[in-house]
């Protein structure tokens, strides 16, 4: 295993080993112990190894539930996470069982305009476009498009990335005009952002996304020129940094 992250590990094991002994005397704490678990957990899959990361998000899951306050935005948040590592982990059919999980519970508790919940019908409808279900999927894009669309207004980064997916999607049913539209609305979202709000790894991923776009249409011109964009914005990127977090991270999907 790689020296930095061996120390990235035990430093997140001993956080969270921390967070266990905190919320086990004030149970008010338990989400600070998801956090550290999110943190914990995504560096186990960095380092490949999906069960541990299972068995952590699970333990988080049951001490969510065990507590007498029923949290529903955190329980969401928790399967939300499941899934997330299911869908990394290349079982789908478990991902969309947890994302569907975490949308009922959501709208069961009246939370279903929230960024957490977009965020996992973005996430969803992923899941269902690699499993060729395309009307579902594009259903929950257009749902979670119209949520950041309302919190966020159009120019925003999080808008940029359903667009991008729904241009991916497009892409996948061979509706290239469609999948055009969709990856430049992105595009231009995305170069009109500061350096605080748009991540250069989204960018990126728009060009390419977009050359293969302008390939399948036959304009290799445009295509070539995208890709050289995509490679300068990609030698440019930083490495791995896990961050705190109680649900899945906005995923971002890709042509090629």
């Amino acid at each position: 295993m790689d020296t930095a992250l061996e120390r990235q590990i035990a430093t997140a094991s001993r956080s969270v080993e921390e967070a266990r002994r905190l919320a086990y005397h004030d149970p008010s704490r338990i989400g600070s112990l998801v956090e550290q678990i999110s943190v914990l957990a995504d560096l186990r899959q960095k380092e490949g190894d999906f069960r541990k990361a299972e068995s952590l998000y699970r333990e988080a899951l049951f001490r969510a539930q065990e507590s007498r306050k029923n949290d529903a935005d955190l329980l969401t948040g928790i399967y939300s996470l499941l899934a997330h590592l299911y869908d990394r982990w290349g079982r789908m059919d478990k991902a969309a069982e947890f994302y569907e999980k975490a949308l009922h519970i959501s709208e069961d508790n009246g939370l279903g305009e929230t960024e957490k919940v977009a965020t996992i019908k973005n996430n969803l409808a992923m899941i269902f476009k690699q499993l060729r279900e395309f009307e579902k999927a594009e259903r929950y894009y257009i749902e979670a498009l119209e949520t950041f669309q309302r919190m966020d207004g159009e120019q925003s980064s999080r808008v940029a990335s359903v667009y991008n997916n729904l241009g991916v999607l497009y892409y996948a049913r061979l509706d290239v005009d469609r999948a055009q539209e969709m990856h430049e609305r992105a595009l231009t979202i995305r170069q009109s952002l500061n350096e605080g709000q748009m991540d250069p790894a989204d960018l990126s991923q728009t060009f390419i996304n977009l050359a293969a776009v302008y390939k399948a249409s036959g304009d290799f011109q445009k295509a070539e020129a995208s890709i050289d964009r995509a490679k300068r914005l990609r030698a440019a990127l930083n490495g791995f940094h896990p961050n705190p977090r109680r649900s899945a991270s906005l995923l971002v999907d890709k042509n090629l």
